[in-house]
């Protein structure tokens, strides 16, 4: 455990270059080892974050600030290898697929798919840190350059590069997953496009307690109504919680390896020993 000390606690919930969606919440840290909502974007009527207005409005936060983004923060290891022609998955030496392989082997998984010949690990489209979550924690995130993903990827690449001199990856800039953290933490239930996803996201909330305030003006009705809002407070909170406890990777993630990506999420108290290829739907 290694305790961290940060003043501002952002959250980002980030949509593509040229989508609305992209929304930030501030959150204070408090004497009291809790955190207060200090500030929400966009608020009704404002404008969209836009990569030149986010970039502004992240770079203007002082020293002692966390950034917490929920979009993938580096690449999978195929995009980022150079060798020139490609020797196959199988024999290939890459650390990251290795570890890959070696994951979907120890927790032996299997099912139909895999029975029918589908690759249980696609280094093009996935890292170490997603096969880990999916294989001993049971939590499925999207693959970084997934279906849908790859727009948000690219975005998030631009972002990083432009706060490179600001903000280093897993030191005061970390990547998180909104739906991870809340399955770990007990929320299991859908908390958007559902029929009582306001609902939902209101019993959260309500559940977390007094870890998590909103201050003077910052309307917690906000975060129920919109989805992108409340995705935001929990990047922020998962980012509190990392820096309180001291959440730590080293069991996964070797030192010196950063490039490959790691999702931050609560520990877990009892991973799965098994898992089937059917819980990745």
């Amino acid at each position: 455990m290694r305790k961290r000390s940060f003043i501002n606690i952002v959250g980002v919930d980030l949509g593509g270059g040229k989508s609305k969606n992209t929304a930030v919440v501030t959150l204070r840290v408090d004497a009291h080892a809790g955190v207060t909502v200090t500030d929400m974007a966009p608020r009704p009527g404002a404008e969209p974050l836009y990569d030149a207005t986010l970039i502004e409005r992240l770079r203007g936060f002082g020293d002692g600030t966390l950034v917490c983004i929920d979009a993938p923060l580096t690449l999978p290891p195929c995009l980022r290898c150079r060798v020139p022609v490609c020797p196959g998955q199988e024999t290939c030496v890459d650390p990251a697929v290795l570890d890959m392989r070696r994951m979907v082997s120890e927790f032996s998984v299997s099912g139909r798919d895999a029975r029918r010949g589908k690759p249980s690990v696609t280094p093009y489209t996935q890292r170490p840190t997603e096969v880990h979550l999916l294989c001993a924690r049971g939590l499925s995130s999207r693959e970084a350059m997934g279906q849908g993903t790859g727009p948000l990827a690219a975005r998030a690449a631009h972002v990083t590069r432009a706060l490179g001199d600001r903000f280093r990856l897993n030191e005061n800039l970390i990547e998180v997953s909104p739906r991870a953290t809340l399955g770990v933490l007990g929320f299991g239930q859908r908390f958007k496009k559902h029929l009582f996803e306001r609902e939902e996201r209101a019993r959260i909330l309500d559940e977390i307690g007094e870890d998590l305030r909103f201050g003077p003006g910052v309307w917690r009705e906000l975060c129920v109504q919109s989805d992108h809002l409340f995705e935001a407070v929990i990047c922020a909170y998962t980012g509190f919680l990392w820096a309180r406890d001291g959440w730590t990777d080293s069991a996964r993630r070797p030192a010196g390896r950063d490039e490959e990506g790691w999702i931050w999420v609560p520990p877990s108290v009892t991973p799965p020993a098994v898992l089937s290829a059917s819980s990745k739907r």
